[in-house]
């Protein structure tokens, strides 16, 4: 089943020279909790240090699988850390305040994780190392996938694995409940839904800030807002973690909620597709790569190479679509997600998890990842202040114009935001530059919203009782 894709021989020779030269070389003190100014603290040379929103299974399968990949390549052990850090948005303030006190390292060796937006910022920061791996391995990868692509022309970072957003739901729930099935993203603004949707804090989930940001480039800056502000006002709760959604409309105490594939797939495989369901918005989203960079003044260059081309490779690439227990497949977690080599969906036919083929895939949205990438930071608080932090007034504000009707001109102040397009994308060209910019306008969109809601609720009240 196993596949190594093969260096020619001087290039074997030198990578193994190299690796092994780094990894005979140690320092005492290893460890791997972050030290003072947010950097990683300094550890021997045989230890990859690796910056990553991803999940335990994940880390661990791929840890153990590169362990054995240089045991047998290169006959020597290393060891795998991965600090915990948080989401995809905490791992990106935890990069950029450790190089904002150490310019020429934070002692971490990669990042990994996150789509692709946050890669695209890192890279023009100038915090991101380039690697070319081997021709053999590129010429297996494309380029682009729905006009998004899957690593970067000068080699800075590299799509891993593959994923795409859509909605998860109860079809029991939504039957008892006299729903339909969701189509689009829209749907879950139907205030026939209200109290029935589950959404995550963006700020605690790169996979929720990519639904969001896809929302926003599907429908456009206002329309998306309108959708996203309906969807919080029909959200039970603004959960911390992208996986909790997933467990609360599995057990039936929502009705749907956004998710990244891959989540919604492995609890469909555990509960049944009789009772759950997802599916992909037509024309309304997209497929994303899961990146990996080197990161400047990586104490060990040579091993995050080697890193890197092994998960490129088809012997990595069978672990994210192989089940547990499979030959070549992962040992303890069924990963249950789409890899970026095209030729391994007919390899693995019959065999693989995922049953969806991402390079047969059509849409007519195209994703534009610069713009994405450009307010990350800044479209993280705008939603965090607006509809997240508020979200009680917020609810409470949405309730009371159920009450009275839907007010046409309440539910135009309801949906508003503070900014426009063009506004927001010059505000975030200097929001990670100037330190106290971001909490300036964070106290100014919080007030901005809790007056808001306020006198919706005051005037919705007063029409209310007037029906």
């Amino acid at each position: 089943m196993r596949r190594m894709f093969h260096l020619n021989q001087t290039a074997v020779v030198f990578v193994f020279l190299a690796i092994t030269c780094a990894l005979l070389c140690s320092c005492k003190g290893a460890r791997d909790t972050a030290g003072k100014g947010g950097t990683v603290a300094k550890s021997s040379k045989h230890i990859l240090t690796i910056i990553s929103p991803h999940w335990d299974g994940i880390q661990r399968e791929f840890a153990n699988a590169f362990k054995e990949y240089c045991k047998r390549r290169f006959k020597s052990d290393v060891e795998v850390r991965f600090p915990d850090v948080g989401g995809t948005s905490q791992c990106l303030r935890y990069i950029r305040t450790g190089f904002s006190e150490n310019p020429k390292g934070i002692g971490a060796d990669m990042f990994w994780g996150g789509g692709i937006d946050p890669y695209i910022e890192l890279k023009r920061e100038g915090f991101l190392l380039p690697y070319k791996p081997p021709e053999e391995s590129l010429k297996r990868i494309p380029k682009h996938i729905a006009g998004i692509p899957l690593y970067d022309d000068k080699y800075f970072w590299f799509g891993t694995a593959l994923s795409g957003f859509g909605i998860f739901f109860n079809k029991v729930v939504l039957k008892e409940r006299g729903l339909p099935e969701p189509k689009e993203w829209a749907d879950l603004a139907d205030i026939r839904f209200h109290d029935w949707v589950e959404l995550t804090d963006p700020r605690q989930s790169g996979a929720a800030h990519m639904m969001f940001e896809i929302i926003l480039q599907a429908y456009g800056w206002e329309k998306g807002f309108e959708v996203i502000a309906m969807m919080s006002g029909n959200s039970r709760a603004y959960n911390r973690g992208a996986q909790e959604p997933i467990e609360n409309v599995a057990n039936g105490q929502a009705a749907c909620a956004p998710s990244i594939d891959f989540y919604a797939w492995s609890k469909i495989a555990e509960v049944g597709g009789d009772i759950l369901g997802f599916i992909y918005p037509k024309d309304m989203t997209v497929i994303n790569p899961d990146c990996i960079a080197i990161l400047k003044g990586a104490p060990n260059i040579k091993l995050a190479q080697a890193f890197i081309d092994f998960i490129l490779s088809p012997e990595a690439q069978k672990l994210w679509m192989l089940p547990k227990g499979a030959e070549g497949g992962p040992k303890e977690f069924t990963l249950a997600r789409m890899c970026i080599l095209p030729q391994l969906y007919d390899e693995l036919k019959g065999k693989s998890v995922v049953t969806v083929n991402p390079f047969e895939w059509r849409t007519s949205m195209r994703y534009d990842a610069k713009l994405g990438a450009q307010r990350w930071e800044l479209l993280n608080s705008l939603i965090g202040t607006l509809f997240v932090d508020a979200h009680d007034k917020l609810r409470e504000a949405f309730s009371a114009m159920i009450d009275a009707g839907m007010p046409t001109d309440l539910l135009k102040l309801f949906t508003q935001v503070p900014l426009s397009e063009s506004e927001a994308m010059k505000l975030s060209q200097r929001w990670t530059k100037e330190k106290t910019l971001p909490s300036r306008y964070e106290a100014k969109w919080a007030s901005y919203a809790n007056e808001k809601y306020e006198r919706i609720i005051k005037l919705a009240r007063q029409r209310a009782k007037g029906r």
